[in-house]
């Protein structure tokens, strides 16, 4: 997520993720096995998409899964680059940062709507689920020009963002919107709004995908409750559970099964 600046609204959000990245132990967060498929995935997309690619640094604009889950992708991702990683809130960079087993990675705090790092410097960079928390669609859309500024020509934009066509994110984003979520759920877009928002930055979108088709909210008490039921036996129902929902991304419905839609995006060389 990016830091506010001037305006109340934005002060209190910087105040509740400042509040949530100071949590402990969030107890709410992934079933394990549910984080190895999502670190799994992302990290196999990201992989897929910066093949070929030089690249000698690195940038992912959201820390929260280093920071607290085991669906971390970042420690290694680019194994052999110089990496920044970045939050709105200090105590999520921080935690970030003492969870780390590499120097090679640092974390800081900047805002992706005003971003502290300098013009055409990054080779990748993969922004996960971090613009769908804005409040309107012209701050999504600055964090992406902002994006593209530090992009090197030639270099590679991953992102990915809650999928608005999937019947389950209304509830979920409803659900955010009346505190019963740890973080509020903003603005959004569909595939092809990514698409032409990222090709107005003056990006050339070549790749795109719609990921993880668990259902969202369902899955998640789903398996809470097997947990509670079974323990660690029940790791064979979800597995199987994983198994047939990733199955979902086969079919022609999978633009509405997917929690995720993904974009790739090249900043054309001069």
């Amino acid at each position: 997520m990016a830091a506010p600046t001037n305006t109340e609204p934005r002060a209190t959000s910087a105040e509740q993720w400042e509040q949530v990245g100071a949590r402990p132990a969030p107890g709410w967060y992934l079933d394990p096995l549910v984080a190895a498929q999502k670190r799994r995935v992302h990290q196999e997309l990201v992989w897929r998409w910066t093949r070929g690619i030089a690249i000698r640094r690195a940038l992912k604009t959201d820390s929260f899964e280093e920071a607290h889950g085991d669906d971390c992708i970042l420690f290694d991702l680019f194994p052999s680059a110089r990496v920044l990683g970045m939050d709105l809130a200090y105590s999520t960079a921080r935690r970030a940062q003492s969870r780390c087993p590499t120097e090679r990675i640092q974390f800081l705090v900047s805002d992706v709507r005003s971003l502290a790092i300098r013009a055409e410097s990054m080779d990748a960079i993969v922004s996960t689920s971090t613009l769908d928390h804005f409040d309107t669609r012209a701050e999504f859309a600055r964090s992406i020009g902002q994006l593209a500024g530090v992009l090197r020509p030639g270099g590679v934009l991953v992102i990915t963002l809650d999928n608005p066509r999937n019947p389950f994110y209304a509830v979920l984003r409803w659900a955010s919107r009346r505190g019963w979520l740890p973080f509020r759920l903003g603005y959004t877009s569909t595939l092809s709004g990514l698409v032409r928002c990222l090709e107005d930055a003056g990006l050339q979108v070549s790749s795109t995908d719609a990921l993880i088709h668990n259902p969202r909210m369902v899955s998640t008490l789903l398996f809470r409750a097997l947990r509670l039921l079974l323990g660690h036996r029940a790791d064979i129902p979800i597995r199987a559970l994983l198994a047939a929902f990733a199955a979902l991304g086969r079919l022609p419905t999978r633009q509405f099964t997917a929690c995720f839609v993904a974009a790739c995006a090249c900043k054309p060389k001069a």
